[in-house]
């Protein structure tokens, strides 16, 4: 079974604070028609239920985003326990709060209890302006712990540009996992850029994890999606080869403590796995060693079983 760990569904313009997302994006889109934003923005689930199709994704899960205040995004929980509820043969959700917010830990816990989230995240403390150890952040975290349901975080650099970049430091992920020992934290896109200094916080904790959704598609198989955001370049395999062999098959021999996902709509699933399972060809013709074959499966099909331990369990 494979788990697409990270994808996102929102509604234009529900979901999105227009002064916000227009200060993010580059001039030459400041003069487009309400339409053009509702074409770019516009993301039903459908979209991705559409794309799965085609793939052999058998379940995806839905994260939240509270990014408002600095990159005009912010998705509530009931939008998404509701597209879950008309599909939970199919979907599940993560629930998403900024924790230093008064009331933070309470709604976890209703969204777990009551509404059946099965984990906390995306939380983004860049979008958030907080920082993970934060101690007013700490009930929301012992929450988490208590329910048993794992952060997912995006930890590193963000490209909100009211988004303060010192809130991205991946060593506050390390402070989170020495105090909450029994607390599973994933971190987004291996922490990109910040690949080295995300790889040792993995390979330091137990209890951390990390995605390598969004890094697929910088690895450029996805034309599509790709051109949305970037040129199309060979060095977008860095992206992916880089930390994949060095760090966690070379260095540090911790394949099983990575995890898949597309960032949908940043790539499609069956794209990714392509990617994934390509990977060998790649190195191969640039004469680089190969990641062995038993690491991309348990990459695609076991290691989320670890993680997100809700959902392995429902699939028994």
């Amino acid at each position: 079974m494979i788990l697409d760990c990270h994808m996102h569904s929102w509604r234009y313009p529900r979901h999105f604070r227009r002064d916000v997302m227009l200060a993010n994006q580059p001039a030459r889109r400041r003069s487009w028609t309400e339409e053009q934003f509702r074409q770019m923005w516009e993301l039903p689930v459908e979209h991705y239920l559409e794309e799965m199709k085609a793939s052999d994704v058998s379940r995806a899960l839905l994260l939240g985003l509270k990014a408002g205040p600095t990159l005009g995004i912010e998705v509530d929980n009931e939008y998404l326990a509701g597209l879950v509820r008309e599909r939970p043969d199919v979907l599940a959700w993560a629930c998403c709060v900024t924790p230093t917010e008064p009331g933070a830990a309470a709604e976890v816990e209703r969204c777990v209890k009551e509404l059946g989230a099965v984990a906390l995240g995306e939380l983004g403390p860049v979008y958030g302006s907080y920082r993970l150890d934060d101690t007013r952040c700490f009930a929301v975290w012992e929450v988490a712990r208590a329910l048993d349901v794992p952060l997912v975080i995006h930890a590193g650099p963000a490209q909100a540009r009211w988004g303060h970049l010192k809130y991205g430091d991946l060593t506050a992920v390390d402070e989170v996992a020495i105090q909450f020992p029994d607390l599973r934290i994933v971190i987004c896109h291996l922490g990109y850029n910040r690949y080295e200094e995300a790889a040792f916080v993995v390979a330091k904790h137990e209890n951390v994890y990390a995605d390598i959704s969004w890094l697929p598609q910088l690895a450029g198989f996805d034309r599509r999606a790709l051109s949305r955001y970037l040129p199309q370049v060979e060095y977008g395999w860095y992206h992916l080869v880089h930390p994949l062999l060095y760090y966690f098959t070379q260095t540090f021999g911790l394949t099983d403590k990575l995890v898949w996902g597309t960032d949908f709509p940043a790539g499609a699933p069956a794209k990714g796995i392509e990617t994934v399972l390509g990977v060998n060809r790649w190195l191969k013709d640039h004469g680089l060693p190969p990641i062995p074959e038993q690491s991309l499966h348990r990459l695609l099909h076991e290691n989320w079983r670890k993680v997100f331990t809700k959902l392995a369990d429902a699939g028994r």
